[in-house]
């Protein structure tokens, strides 16, 4: 059963983001209405979402300030 927990963890979609308001590096995952990407600072807690567009784009990572 733990494997199959760690088998859906690494096909969930991420983004890779950098916050440069504690200068770390993370990824915030897609939401479960997968609408946008949803992640917070690890040190901090600042929030990070990312609308999903129709257009979309080929980058997998990002700054937030």
């Amino acid at each position: 059963m733990q494997r199959k927990k760690k088998q859906e963890e690494r096909n969930r979609s991420f983004l890779g983001v950098t916050f440069s308001c504690c200068k770390v590096y993370t990824r915030i995952h897609i939401n479960r209405k997968r609408d946008a990407y949803v992640g917070w600072c690890p040190k901090c807690c600042r929030k990070a979402e990312v609308k999903i567009s129709p257009y979309g784009t080929k980058s997998r990572f990002f700054s937030a300030n």
